[in-house]
Formats: C-alpha cells, sequence, structure tokens
C-alpha cells in the first residue's frame, strides 16, 4: 500500500466570481461555493481518508471541513499551502490589473515565470518550494493511505509542475478549477505519479 492525494481546490468565493485577483486574502465561500464543498465532500466520502490537510485561509478550511465530516476527521492546517502571494495584485479585478500592471502582466503571460516574483508578493518558484515542503511532511507523516489536500490554484498547479517534473511555465498549459482535485500516488522512487487532473464531474451543474 502506498500513499495517495487527492489534491483539492476550495470552492468559490464572491472575489473568484467577480473575476478578482486572490492571493492571501481572506474571504468565506459563497452559497455556491459551499454547495460545491458539499459535492467534494460526497465524492469523497466512500474513500478511505486518514486525514485532511489545508491551507489556514478560510475558504480552503471550509471546503475541507465539508470533506472531513463524514470520516470524522480534524482538518490539519499548513500555512504552506496557501495561496501564491499576490501582493499589491490582491484583489484587484482584470480591467484594474490591464489598467495598473501592464508590463508585469505582459511578463506573466508570457515569460518564465519561475522566478517572476508578484509586485510585494512572491513567485511561483517560491509557492512550489513550500508546496513540496508541506507534501513530504504529509507523506513522511502517512506513507500509507489516502490524504485529501485543500490548497489554492497556482500553489497546487506549481506543485503538479513539480509533480509531473516539468518547467513551472507549464503551469499555463493545464487547468485546476475551483473545487476540482488533482489525484496522485506516492512512487517507490519518492516521486509521483499524476493519475488525474482536475476532476469536476461530482460539482453540481449551476
Amino acid at each position: 500500500m502506498t500513499l495517495r492525494l487527492f489534491l483539492v481546490r476550495h470552492g468559490q468565493t464572491d472575489g473568484n466570481a467577480e473575476g478578482r485577483s486572490q492571493g492571501l486574502r481572506d474571504v468565506p465561500l459563497n452559497d455556491r461555493g459551499r454547495r460545491q464543498a458539499e459535492a467534494i465532500g460526497d465524492r469523497l466520502r466512500a474513500r478511505p481518508l486518514v486525514a485532511v490537510v489545508a491551507s489556514p485561509l478560510a475558504r480552503s478550511i471550509a471546503t475541507a471541513e465539508a470533506i472531513a465530516a463524514p470520516h470524522g476527521l480534524v482538518v490539519q492546517r499548513d500555512a504552506r499551502l496557501v495561496e501564491l502571494d499576490h501582493g499589491l495584485l490582491d484583489g484587484l479585478t482584470g480591467e484594474e490589473l490591464r489598467r495598473d500592471y501592464a508590463d508585469f502582466l505582459a511578463q506573466w503571460r508570457d515569460g518564465d515565470p519561475a522566478d517572476l516574483v508578484m509586485p510585494g508578493g512572491e513567485s511561483m518558484q517560491d509557492a512550489q518550494r513550500r508546496m513540496v515542503e508541506a507534501t513530504e511532511a504529509i507523506a513522511a507523516r502517512w506513507p500509507e493511505g489516502e490524504v485529501a489536500v485543500v490548497s489554492h490554484n497556482l500553489a497546487t498547479r506549481a506543485f503538479l509542475c513539480y509533480a509531473l517534473g516539468v518547467p513551472l511555465a507549464t503551469f499555463r498549459r493545464f487547468r485546476h478549477e475551483l473545487a476540482s482535485f488533482a489525484e496522485l500516488e506516492r512512487l517507490s522512487s519518492g516521486g509521483w505519479l499524476v493519475a488525474r487532473l482536475n476532476e469536476q464531474c461530482h460539482l453540481p451543474g449551476d
């Protein structure tokens, strides 16, 4: 038996619905996000989860609690699982970003994002490093069984690039939608096998 991870993105917030940049702002799930959290909790209800670990931000904790409740588990918090720090961009709309940070957006869209630091925030490489640290700690604590890990969009995509062994710029080539999950298996070599990406078939159609 080996370790299996379900890497879950939290449900929707009003910031997501409004198309706002959302990093470390601590915003709650909205009504749709709560329904999404319940849906992913139902989806993972039959899995033999041994732990649920989450970013300490409210949107992640609420999603994690919906997953943990059917299993009688207490959500473990790990600050290394928080979203990429968006710095000065946090909370801005797309229009505001294009108006005030056009040069940065061009670099973000077309350049190498690995060490491109968000103004006042962090880089994808920074986020990847702490995500790897967090998942290695999880693997050390629970070397066997199934663990749900609730995090965020860019942080999880940074980790998935590591797991796939591809450059960080590859994050632009796949999605990790709200309340979706990726499924990974721990290899005997210490690496990861990515068995599933952006799984969403459990989500309500609203």
